[in-house]
């Protein structure tokens, strides 16, 4: 019996040590967020089990190939935007439903296109490189809201995992500063060919007025 009152006693002192050693895990969590719409610091703050606010700024840089009207383009997306949501957490767990908007005024998409083939001009035929090249910047609006689902894990020791997937409402691109070079910057048989290539940018472009959004963070909650 007596063995058994001093393992006992020895149980409980054992438990306010074990308590004190625990870490105390804080409302911030400093994070870095990864995905398509980049790379980037965020923060969030734990108001209650319930709600969150969380902020981040991303930085994104990403060439790509594509055709329309019978020319190659280049494209150069270079996204450097930030933002925030308001996170729900409806079951008091790591699920959250999250609205917000990001700034979004310095995106920009840069594309470089020459035609495929030779073309003729009035009574002549041109190599693509002496064709020239046709130029336009594509961006969107200033200011754009955005909606994802996600959920969010903290360990014991305050390490945070978190990926969320939804979409951003960027609006209708808008392409302008156009620029060409060659053939198609002197000579007036061009200037249809020109304005047919304008016409299939801004046509190409016009129903991407959703951008999706699938973002992976990491960090540590204190």
């Amino acid at each position: 019996m007596r063995l058994m009152l001093v393992a006992f006693s020895a149980a409980l002192l054992a438990v306010p040590a074990a308590v004190q050693a625990a870490p105390v895990i804080g409302p911030v969590t400093v994070a870095v967020t990864g995905g398509t719409l980049g790379v980037g610091p965020e923060v969030t703050y734990r108001i209650d089990p319930l709600f969150a606010v969380r902020g981040s700024a991303t930085f994104l840089g990403v060439t790509g190939h594509g055709s329309t009207g019978g020319y190659r383009y280049e494209g150069h997306v270079h996204a450097s935007n930030w933002g925030g949501t308001v996170d729900v957490h409806p079951f008091a767990s790591g699920f959250r439903l999250s609205a917000g908007a990001r700034y979004t005024e310095h995106d920009r998409i840069r594309l470089r296109g020459m035609s495929k083939t030779d073309v003729t001009y009035g009574p002549m035929t041109f190599t693509p490189e002496q064709a020239g090249t046709i130029s336009s910047t594509i961006h969107t609006r200033n200011v754009s809201p955005i909606a994802t689902v996600g959920y969010a894990r903290t360990s014991l020791s305050g390490f945070t995992f978190g990926i969320d997937g939804g979409v951003m409402f960027h609006g209708r691109p808008k392409a302008c500063c156009y620029s060409v070079t060659g053939e198609l910057a002197t000579n007036p048989d061009a200037q249809a060919d020109y304005a047919d290539q304008m016409a299939h940018i801004r046509h190409a472009i016009r129903d991407y007025r959703y951008y999706p959004v699938v973002q992976a963070s990491i960090g540590f909650r204190f």
